[in-house]
């Protein structure tokens, strides 16, 4: 096996941090096989002394500090975790990721050997029945934002896997994508594995998205196996989930949207990208198409929690919205943006 490097860009993690670090070490491989790079901005609880526990256990973890003290953008922590590996391949985990089998590093690599043409294989998510209605769906429709779902490809290969290549092998079942830069569908968090040389190609590491935006512009191939499953440990009632999306989407609109190379505001190109982006918004609103959806995805699974994917996505729209609004100048530049 290649030397794998698992990248974690941390701040304030105790929540979730022991979970996803255990989940790591759990794996069916030898500890010399791959390496484990934590960077932390700064954290100011017990986040610390969580990876220290694990580091006097496993020498094969490394910590380090980013005085930038953010996750994501040129400089920040998973950007000095890319420049830091040793592996050629290299695994992008937040702390609220947690691997839920001890061969899922096995699985999610296998793709890699099969064809060299992928570049990317991203993880599937998996719900519990234990967790909250909410937790379940973020994990069953495989993205946190609802709203996020029509550029998702874990999304969009979870509610529609008929519009994918499904490949059967005897070491693996995964499903196909060529990157389009026309219509990009986004991964590269919660447990994604790339080939290191994507990050030569495309010099660097920013953010998820516009990773797989720079990836589109060279048409690369990615891998979705059907094993392997990540479980996201995220914000566990709507409430919580909606005041995080808040800071974020405000902050994005503020100012972060300048140095974004993924386009939010259009779902292809040019006119008839940005028009279909309005009509995606005016669904969302409707609760009549997404409610269409969530009772197909309910006849599916018998499972209740998707009847309740029309009210997530109106009220996070709404939200969208109104920020939008406040800072509508901001979006006007950003939608204008090519």
């Amino acid at each position: 096996m290649a030397k794998v490097s698992f990248i974690l860009g941390i701040y304030n993690a105790e929540r979730t941090l022991y979970e996803c670090l255990k989940s790591i070490v759990m794996q069916d491989v030898l500890a010399e096989e791959y390496e484990i790079l934590v960077i932390d901005g700064g954290s100011t609880d017990d986040t610390l002394d969580i990876v220290r526990e694990f580091m006097d256990k496993h020498s094969n973890i490394r910590l380090m500090h980013n005085p930038g003290k953010l996750s994501e953008g040129r400089g920040m922590s998973k950007d000095l975790g890319v420049q830091a590996a040793k592996g050629d391949i290299l695994i992008f985990l937040d702390h609220d990721n947690i691997l839920l089998e001890k061969e899922w590093l096995r699985d999610i690599m296998v793709p890699f050997y099969l064809d060299h043409e992928i570049m990317a294989s991203q993880s599937l998510l998996f719900a519990t029945s234990q967790d909250t209605f909410f937790l379940q769906y973020v994990n069953a429709v495989g993205v946190e934002d609802p709203f996020a779902i029509p550029y998702s490809l874990v999304a969009q290969v979870v509610l529609h896997p008929e519009r994918f290549r499904f490949v059967e092998h005897s070491e693996a079942q995964y499903y196909i994508h060529r990157l389009n830069p026309e219509r990009v569908l986004y991964g590269g968090a919660n447990g994604c594995a790339f080939r290191k040389e994507v990050f030569e190609i495309i010099q660097g590491y920013t953010r998820d998205v516009d990773i797989f935006a720079s990836m589109a512009e060279h048409r690369m191939k990615v891998a979705i196996p059907s094993k392997p499953r990540v479980y996201h440990k995220t914000a566990s009632s709507f409430g919580q989930y909606l005041k995080k999306k808040a800071i974020y989407f405000y902050r994005f609109i503020h100012k972060e949207y300048e140095t974004k190379t993924f386009q939010w505001s259009s779902l292809g190109p040019e006119l008839s990208g940005k028009i279909a982006f309005y009509l995606m918004v005016m669904y969302n609103l409707s609760i009549v198409g997404p409610m269409l959806l969530a009772l197909k995805q309910f006849i599916k699974t018998q499972e209740l929690f998707w009847l309740l994917h029309p009210f997530y996505v109106f009220i996070i729209t709404v939200e969208y919205g109104l920020i939008t609004l406040l800072k509508l100048p901001n979006f006007l530049k950003y939608s204008m943006k090519s």
